[in-house]
């Protein structure tokens, strides 16, 4: 938070797309906070601290409206870089790139819902096409771009390859393993309208890190590089 206050202290006004940066990276990175102070693993209805501020339904819906934030922040540095390089095609593209992560939230509160892992699965694997898309369109702007514009797109289309090679890697492996092992227990999956109670009140406190320990490979970069990178972003615009 202090780090994004900084931001926008130096870079409100810059630009307009300073400016939108600062106000979805505000939203993002608030998130981020209230999350990492309370975080849950939704599926499993695991929370660090027994309160109504973990409730499943309160984080998830805090989360989605960070996430699409995110997103459109991608859309918003593609566009600006495909503006930079002249390449009006890449920035109409670039609003595609949203897309997918919007339309990954739609999977991710099935799974909340029902607490079927498959659909957490997709969810990741559109997040990885969402990432595959902006490394495409970046990998143009690279090529067709010096300076700093070529520099800011080289590293974004490094940083979003590394984020496909983790989906791929690891955290789509680990949903997929879970929903075989719960297809195993033959556990029972709720309808949507149960879904929707059981998300409201029920949680399952925990301390122990082995409970945590798979889940901090995604929530710890979640918290802190997802962060920074949104942060990263409002200072790329101020070009």
């Amino acid at each position: 938070m202090c780090l994004w206050l900084v931001a926008w202290y130096l870079g409100a006004g810059t630009s307009a797309y300073a400016n939108w940066h600062l106000a979805l990276s505000g939203v993002y990175v608030l998130v981020c906070a209230y999350r990492s102070v309370l975080p849950r693993v939704d599926l499993e209805r695991l929370v660090l601290v027994d309160s109504p501020l973990s409730s499943i339904i309160l984080g998830r819906t805090a989360a989605t409206v960070a996430e699409i934030c995110f997103a459109i922040q991608l859309g918003l540095l593609v566009h600006q870089l495909g503006g930079q390089a002249g390449l009006p095609l890449v920035q109409t593209a670039a609003w595609g790139i949203p897309v997918f992560m919007t339309l990954a939230q739609a999977f991710c509160w099935h799974s909340v819902l029902t607490l079927n892992h498959i659909t957490q699965a997709v969810e990741s694997l559109l997040w990885a096409a969402g990432f595959f898309m902006t490394a495409v369109l970046l990998a143009v702007v690279a090529q067709h771009s010096s300076g700093w514009v070529q520099a800011a797109a080289l590293f974004g289309l490094v940083g979003s390859l590394g984020f496909i090679a983790y989906v791929l890697a690891i955290d789509t492996p680990m949903y997929l393993r879970r929903y075989r092992e719960c297809r195993a227990r033959g556990v029972c999956y709720l309808d949507l309208t149960s879904g929707a109670r059981d998300a409201m009140v029920r949680r399952v406190p925990s301390r122990q890190w082995s409970a945590w320990k798979e889940d901090a490979l995604w929530l710890t970069p979640y918290f802190s590089l997802g962060a920074w990178v949104s942060i990263g972003m409002v200072w790329v615009t101020r070009h």
